[in-house]
């Protein structure tokens, strides 16, 4: 029986893009020249100083500056350089999104579907990933058209229905949202929405992947490890598993130290091995907590205390 995969983004924890989420205005479209105001919030913002940044905002948005009023709503969501308020954050996003901002759209969509700031309401959330679908700016759009397959997807505020999913996954991932192709892909591989075919899923793995999204690595890891829409490669497994790894995915760890253990697409490396376990069971992974008792009982003291030094230089490193 093939291994689960890695989690398919059809939860909405996910559903506020990276981009939207990491930065105090959205650069993935053409916008009006900044105020100054707005120059000085992004300069500080940019440079860590977020305190600076939010005094700067908060003029701004004083004077009706919509996305100096989503980039508040941003700061007080995630208590940078202000208290964390969730009310406050969901006050600003509804003064960005009654000027038509998508991205604090999306945020609101995202807060609802959540109950967080505000109760909880899946069919609020659709109204405000709706309306932040027919946003100008492609990727506030695209986020929104990602959003509302999750819906869909899961019959969340809307009736439930995989055919929508896919359309609304596939307009987001032909504008290069990682999320959705991720997404797109787990509906090709299963067969949800759309026939099967597994060569459309492993390409759309690897447009996200290619991107950098650990869901996805991990996911066309498998797909090389199973020879499922793909040529079977252990070694190219291994890379996989190796990129989604360095962006924290456990079970990409887990994957590693399995495979270190038993020497597929790797020689075999029982010390190795220990290093992946412990790591991935240093983030929950429950697998690698029983993988660990096993190697305990043939592993020596001088290599697992190896094994943790290997892990000590792991952190230590740069995995960007």
């Amino acid at each position: 029986m093939r291994s689960a995969p890695f989690a398919a983004l059809a939860l909405l924890a996910l559903a506020v893009s990276a981009r939207s989420a990491g930065n105090i205005t959205d650069k993935s479209a053409p916008a009006p020249e900044d105020s100054a105001l707005l120059q000085e919030a992004k300069s500080d913002y940019e440079t860590e100083r977020y305190a600076d940044a939010a005094r700067a905002l908060t003029r701004a948005a004083e004077q009706g500056d919509a996305r100096a009023q989503y980039g508040l709503g941003l700061l007080y969501e995630h208590g940078r350089g202000v208290p964390q308020d969730l009310g406050l954050a969901v006050e600003w996003y509804m003064k960005a999104a009654a000027c038509g901002n998508g991205a604090a759209q999306n945020n609101l969509g995202y807060l609802y579907a959540e109950g967080r700031g505000v109760a909880r309401s899946d069919e609020e959330a659709f109204e405000w990933f709706s309306k932040a679908a027919s946003s100008p700016r492609a990727w506030d759009a695209a986020v929104a058209w990602c959003n509302l397959g999750n819906m869909y997807l899961n019959g969340r505020g809307v009736k439930k229905s995989p055919k929508k999913a896919f359309e609304f996954y596939s307009k987001a991932a032909a504008k290069d949202n990682p999320y959705a192709q991720n997404n797109l892909a787990y509906l090709y591989e299963h067969g949800l929405g759309t026939r099967r075919d597994l060569a459309a899923a492993a390409r759309w793995y690897r447009e996200a992947a290619e991107q950098g999204f650990p869901f996805a690595q991990g996911n066309l890891a498998i797909m090389y490890e199973t020879g499922r829409g793909v040529a079977r490669d252990e070694r190219a497994a291994r890379k996989w598993y190796g990129l989604a790894a360095r962006r924290g995915s456990a079970l990409a760890m887990y994957r590693l130290g399995r495979d270190s253990e038993l020497g597929r697409g790797a020689a075999k490396d029982l010390v190795e091995a220990y290093k992946w376990y412990l790591l991935a069971e240093g983030r929950g992974d429950a697998p690698s907590r029983e993988a660990l008792r096993r190697l305990d009982e043939v592993l020596t003291p001088a290599q697992r205390g190896e094994a943790q030094s290997r892990v000590d230089a792991w952190k230590s490193a740069d995995h960007d």
